[in-house]
């Protein structure tokens, strides 16, 4: 079964119903979240942060690994987590050969 990343279908609906009807804070910063926010557009809208990244193997479907998390929040954590594992190019010069 193809999951399009666990972000469409009717059990992904289901998960985010029920972490949005079940949480109130931001599991990240442990502030309130206003679920009345547009989502799409505003940084401290609701979202539905995967606690174990879907790159990482994280279930999308597994309630568990689904938390409540403002946008900004959420796309801080998924920016710092990628950041450690993205490999970076390191150059040096010897200064004495310049």
């Amino acid at each position: 079964m193809a999951y399009s990343k666990g972000r469409a279908g009717t059990a992904w609906w289901a998960v985010q119903a029920q972490v949005f009807a079940e949480e109130t804070n931001c599991w990240l910063c442990g502030k309130w979240v206003d679920q009345t926010l547009d989502g799409r557009t505003h940084p401290m809208a609701r979202t539905v942060d995967h606690v174990r990244e879907l790159w990482e193997g994280g279930d999308p479907l597994d309630r568990s690994n689904c938390r409540l998390a403002h946008r900004r929040c959420n796309s801080a954590k998924s920016n710092r987590a990628r950041a450690k594992v993205r490999r970076r190019t390191v150059h040096s010069v010897d200064a004495a050969s310049l």
